[in-house]
């Protein structure tokens, strides 16, 4: 029962940083300027 525990928030926290890592980059780039004149950091 605890190793079951462990394994599933192990499983969870794995497909956070995941889904953190690919989708929150591209909600967060999609909000930057970066054809306009203002500098965005993207280059």
């Amino acid at each position: 029962m605890m190793q079951e525990i462990l394994a599933f928030t192990a499983l969870a926290i794995a497909v956070g940083f995941i889904a953190k890592k690919y989708f929150w980059k591209k909600k967060k780039n999609s909000k930057n300027n970066c054809g306009s004149d203002t500098d965005c950091g993207c280059h």
